[in-house]
């Protein structure tokens, strides 16, 4: 009984409509609603908004925000480009998408509200400046894509504005457009070319986060598709321990060793913003 009261705890939170932000949730902005390419201009400022205090603190929490922030403009720069089969339906998700980051993010640092496991560790992780440039941006990746994406789908979903399998699969075509580390390098860590998973190369960078969507995208037909509420409450459990699992492996990963720790990449990131 005490299993099932939390896990129903979770899916609730989960899906709280509720944002701590000052902002006005982006889904429910006439644009939005409406699946017009405004909509991604709307999410962008809000973005770029948030992003530019996070930069000139030299946080760590900027690396996720500013990777975000130009994936969404390669996002709007390139939706004519793709044909999408509903290109409405990819704008919401955008839109909701990053309604899910800055409920998290604020909920975080306001200290009231529900933080999903994923983003505590992630967010930690920043707070403390424990982990590389790169572990910042994987543990981001992984919050976001696999603990994230399923719930909104879902969410997309009740609202009877699902996402198609195949502009899903399209919105890999945009994705593999960006190439945010060069430029996270130059701003705020010169060695997270270095350590990124696996080989560094594009190519397999991209093959992470499409491996991560698809398994995003079954979690939310297991959602969709459970018999019961019970069983429905079950699966949102699951990929809550999943996720939060995934990022106390990636925060091993990229801790600093013993006797060393952010402080170089700290002073060049400063030095850079001296510089402008």
């Amino acid at each position: 009984m005490k299993n099932l009261f939390l896990s129903t705890a979770v899916f609730l939170l989960a899906f709280s409509p509720v944002s701590l932000a000052s902002d006005r949730q982006l889904i429910e902005a006439k644009v939005c609603q409406a699946g017009k390419p405004k909509c991604v201009e709307l999410v962008i400022r809000k973005m770029q908004q948030r992003y530019q205090p996070l930069a000139k603190q030299c946080d760590h929490d900027a690396l996720f925000a500013l990777a975000y922030l130009r994936t969404t403009q390669t996002f709007l720069k390139t939706i004519d480009e793709i044909n999408y089969n509903n290109p409405a339906t990819v704008v919401r998700e955008d839109a909701l998408f990053a309604d899910y980051y800055f409920r998290a993010y604020d909920a975080y640092h306001t200290g009231k509200g529900y933080v999903p496991p994923a983003w505590q560790i992630a967010f930690d992780a920043a707070q403390r400046r424990s982990v590389s440039g790169s572990g910042n941006l994987i543990l981001g990746f992984n919050a976001h894509i696999q603990r994230d994406l399923p719930f909104v789908l879902y969410e997309l979903y009740l609202r009877g504005r699902p996402v198609s399998y195949k502009d899903h699969i399209r919105v890999n075509e945009f994705l593999q457009q960006v190439n945010i580390l060069p430029e996270l390098a130059r701003k705020f860590d010169p060695t997270i070319d270095e350590d990124t998973p696996g080989d560094a190369d594009d190519l397999q960078r991209f093959q992470l986060i499409a491996q991560w969507r698809e398994g995003a995208y079954r979690n939310f037909e297991r959602l969709r598709d459970a018999s019961t509420n019970t069983q429905r409450i079950k699966i949102a459990a699951e990929i809550e321990a999943q996720t939060a699992a995934t990022a106390f492996i990636l925060r091993q990963a990229f801790s600093y060793p013993p006797g060393i720790d952010s402080s170089e990449r700290d002073a060049y990131c400063q030095a850079q913003r001296k510089q402008k």
